[in-house]
């Protein structure tokens, strides 16, 4: 399966591109010369003692440029992850994975092998499998060991970049007799386009049913229906069991976020203005006061990007938080746990913590920088 990607966009993508696809560099760079805390905001150390994550898991690396043993010095050649048998691991009991493009993600106190590199991973709802781009460019899931990798879609080559997959889902309804169904989404770029995508999927064996093609993105007709950007869209994010999914528009200087809802009909609107680099839970049982939305982005602050969460109950009044007020160099690539409850962003030393309230004070996760994902039921 092939995606031809003919949309016009801004190139915006290349830059996000670039900074993904450099991470192992970064990373490996980074992790030679020992880290201070982050300048992102005053942190504590992450409670309990630093797991050896080579040590539990081995040292040989499949990733490209593989890795070399804890006891041997660090070179050009020493793979991030590998980096970190003597560096801060405290995923253990957080839910929280984070992966540095190499074939390793930090999960459980771990770093546990997939065998390629991983990037920008995105778990389903069940925590079973997790989907990422691998080292060759493909859409690829496998389950939580790094086992079970099943190639979803092959990249077309041709300086295409795909990123960011996300699980989109929409629940069976008795009411309209309407069947469960479920999509892959991702970003694509070439050529400085970049569009979203999808693929159809079986919602209980996971399996593609359909092509790639373009993702839907059409407001509602009225007098008031402003035209969808069709291009410059990056970093999908999916939630619930209704389709919803937010995803950030690039238009020049600045960036929107918007929100699409693909229940009984699909719909998209402008949802936050000057955000970026969305993720979203919806938490609750059942619609109304029982429901809750809640987006967490990045938004210059102060000379440097912070992360800021809002509802999207109420998008007329709704304020944005700044959950780190304090940041003195940037934060970015914000997750929201599944309940909703704590933020996990990156930054130049490494993946802090924070309360989704706002209060309290970003806590030290692990020192290796990357991205963080949230793995429910782990």
């Amino acid at each position: 399966m092939v995606v031809a990607d003919n949309g016009e966009g801004n190139g915006e993508m290349n830059t996000i591109g670039g900074k993904k696809w450099a991470r192992v560099a970064v990373c490996a760079a980074a992790l030679v010369t020992p880290l201070a805390v982050s300048g992102c905001q005053s942190s504590t150390s992450a409670s309990g003692t630093p797991v050896s994550a080579a040590g539990q898991t081995g040292t040989t690396s499949a990733a490209s440029g593989g890795s070399s043993s804890a006891s041997t010095s660090a070179s050009a050649s020493t793979s991030a992850t590998s980096a970190t048998s003597t560096a801060l691991n405290g995923t253990g009991g957080t839910a929280l994975t984070v992966s540095d493009g190499s074939s390793k993600i930090l999960m459980n106190g771990q770093a546990v092998d997939f065998g390629t590199e991983v990037h920008d991973p995105s778990w389903s709802a069940d925590g079973k499998r997790v989907l990422f781009i691998d080292g060759d460019g493909n859409l690829t899931a496998a389950d939580a060991d790094g086992s079970g990798k099943t190639v979803i879609a092959k990249n077309p080559g041709g300086g295409a970049k795909w990123s960011h997959p996300t699980w989109e889902v929409v629940a069976s309804d008795a009411t309209d007799q309407l069947p469960a169904r479920a999509a892959y989404v991702f970003a694509s770029t070439k050529g400085g386009t970049a569009t979203l995508w999808e693929i159809t999927a079986d919602p209980q064996t996971g399996q593609p049913t359909g092509q790639p093609q373009k993702l839907p993105l059409s407001s509602l007709p009225g007098p008031d229906a402003k035209p969808i950007p069709q291009s410059g869209n990056v970093w999908p994010s999916a939630s619930g069991k209704q389709g919803e999914s937010v995803y950030e528009y690039d238009h020049g200087l600045t960036s929107d976020l918007y929100y699409r809802d693909d229940n009984l009909r699909e719909q998209t609107s402008l949802a936050i203005t000057n955000g970026s680099e969305p993720d979203y839970v919806v938490t609750g049982t059942s619609a109304g006061s029982g429901w809750v939305t809640e987006v967490v982005f990045v938004r210059k602050a102060g000379g440097h990007k912070h992360i800021f969460m809002e509802s999207m109950q109420d998008s007329q009044n709704a304020v944005a938080i700044d959950l780190t007020p304090k940041a003195t160099s940037d934060c970015t690539e914000p997750a929201l746990s599944p309940d909703g409850s704590t933020v996990a962003f990156s930054t130049s030393s490494g993946i802090q913590t924070v309360a989704a309230s706002g209060s309290g004070t970003p806590k030290q996760v692990t020192d290796t920088p990357g991205f963080p994902a949230y793995r429910a039921g782990s």
